[in-house]
Order: structure tokens, then sequence, then C-alpha cells
């Protein structure tokens, strides 16, 4: 193994600490009013906002790395748990209220948990005025995923690729990174604001697809899962392909502002990159306090 192209330790440190602090946070919130929510890889949600985010503080960056918990606790939700469709409407419909009024609903796990969220991020200074383009993009993000739901299940049809596309947002990828903006707290970032939604909306394709390239093994051999390679014709080049087209579309769009080092651009910069290695190698699952224990050791087996 070469040591070449690795960060120093000490250019490391900074990281390290910053996912220490975000994993701390996210262990008080899961003992607390996420406490519903159990068996997920906080570990790996920590490391990615640090990798993403590296120069924010423990408190700016938790609003986000909690969303990242409840956006993968709904997914398991809907992969594992729901099998009747009017009772997943029922709880989407409940979510959309929570995000929509402010209004805590603590009737299920997930709304306690989201309404804890949707509690911090009102509190944010450019909340106001970021408040509709909010409750748009987790509208659009949770009928993603009713469709990858119903999709799984043959209750759509599985054969246009272009519908699939319109519906990449079950990434959940704007539930996930929105934060970042709320609590981005300088008010500069409204000005870019038509820039940065193309560049998100791009990188929620680019992302879905990266995911689909780590997750097909496994969900290939699963059932009720929804994945584009799943879908007849669609070949691996074309897919790396197609993540290549939207990826390079949000760069471009992002460029000038990057030229500026204007931090929003950045990490939608980051969270690409991020997302490429991190998926490369594989997916969520199985790197932390979901992975099975080993009774003989007592820790996770390691490469899960």
């Amino acid at each position: 193994m070469t040591t070449q192209g690795f960060p120093s330790a000490a250019q490391s440190v900074p990281v390290a600490m910053l996912a220490l602090a975000t994993l701390a946070d996210l262990r008080s919130w899961l003992a607390g009013p996420a406490a519903g929510l159990r068996g997920l890889p906080i570990e790996a949600m920590a490391i990615s906002a640090a990798a993403i985010s590296p120069w924010r503080s423990p408190a700016q960056l938790a609003p986000t790395a909690r969303m990242f918990v409840w956006a993968y606790a709904l997914d398991n939700h809907m992969d594992r748990v729901a099998t009747d469709l009017a009772e997943l409407d029922d709880l989407l419909d409940r979510c959309r209220a929570v995000v929509r009024t402010g209004a805590p609903d603590t009737s299920h796990p997930l709304l306690s948990a989201l309404s804890s969220c949707q509690r911090e991020l009102s509190r944010q200074p450019l909340y106001p005025a970021l408040a509709d383009l909010w409750v748009a993009k987790f509208d659009g993000d949770l009928r993603g995923c009713r469709y990858d739901w119903l999709a799984g299940r043959s209750e759509v049809d599985r054969t246009d690729v272009a519908d699939y596309l319109a519906h990449a947002t079950s990434i959940s990828q704007w539930i996930s990174h929105f934060p970042m903006w709320a609590t981005y707290g300088e008010a500069d970032l409204l000005d870019h604001l038509d820039v940065l939604v193309a560049a998100l909306d791009d990188l929620v394709v680019a992302i879905r697809l990266v995911n689909d390239l780590a997750t097909f093994p496994r969900e290939s051999a699963g059932e009720n899962e929804n994945n584009i390679l799943m879908y007849e014709g669609v070949t691996e080049e074309w897919v790396r392909a197609e993540l290549v087209r939207w990826a390079d579309s949000a760069v471009r769009r992002l460029s000038p502002l990057v030229e500026q080092d204007f931090p929003p651009a950045v990490e939608l910069i980051r969270l690409l990159e991020w997302s490429t290695g991190f998926y490369s190698c594989g997916d969520f699952r199985g790197w932390g306090s979901d992975a099975p224990v080993t009774p003989a050791t007592g820790h996770p087996p390691v490469g899960v």
C-alpha cells in the first residue's frame, strides 16, 4: 500500500473531531426526541456530514446530520416495514403537515423525530426566506419515495426509464442537504439560490444513479426493490454515462461560485465527490450501528 495521496494525520484531525462531535449529537438526539429510531448507520452519517462541510461547527452541522439520519430511517421504514399503501400515505401526509405547519406530531417515531428537526430548522435565520422551497422539495422527495415503493411492488409500470429519472428524488437528497442552506447564516445565499437549486436538482439524479450502481448487487437479490439497472435495456455503461452527464451539468452551473470559494457551492461539489467516492466502496447499510454483531467478539464483522 502506498501512502501517497492521503492527507497528513494532522490534516485529518479537524474532520475526525467534527465527525466525533456530530456523532455524539446524533446519539443524544436518538436518546431524546428521536428515541424511536433504531439500528441506523449513524457513524457513516456523522462522517459524511463532516467530510462534506469540514469548516462548520458541530452546532451548525447537527441539523444536517439529523436529517441525514431521518431520511435513512424513512427509507428503512418504507423498505422493511411499510406493507399497506393507505397506512404509508397517511404517514407521508403527516410528515408533510409537520414541515408545512410546524405543528409537532408524536404519533409515530418518524414524526416525533421530524418534528424536532423541523423545530430546529424553523429557528434558523434564513428559514423564513427558504420555507416555501423546503416545503416543495420535501414534498418532491416524498413523492419520489412513494413512487419507488410502488415500483418495487410492481404497482406502477417499471419500463419507463424517463419516469424513473423523473422520480430520482427517491434518494431524498433535498431532505438531507437543505439544512446546510438553512444553517448557512449569510443572506448572500439567497442571491445565488437559482443556481444552487438547479445544481442540486442535477445532483439528485447523479447521486440516485451512483447509489443504484452501488446497491444493485444487494437489491437485485432482494424483494420489493426498484433500481434503474432492473429496467429492460439499461446497462452499467449507460448509467455511468448518465451519471457523468448530470454531474457535469451541476459542476458547470457551480463553477463561477466555486471559483469565488462560495461555501454553499463548494459544499455541493464536495457532496458529489463524497457520494461518488463513498458509493464506489459500498452503500450505507451495515457500516455502523446497524451492522450485525458477531457473538464471538461482540463487534460488527469487518467489511460488512
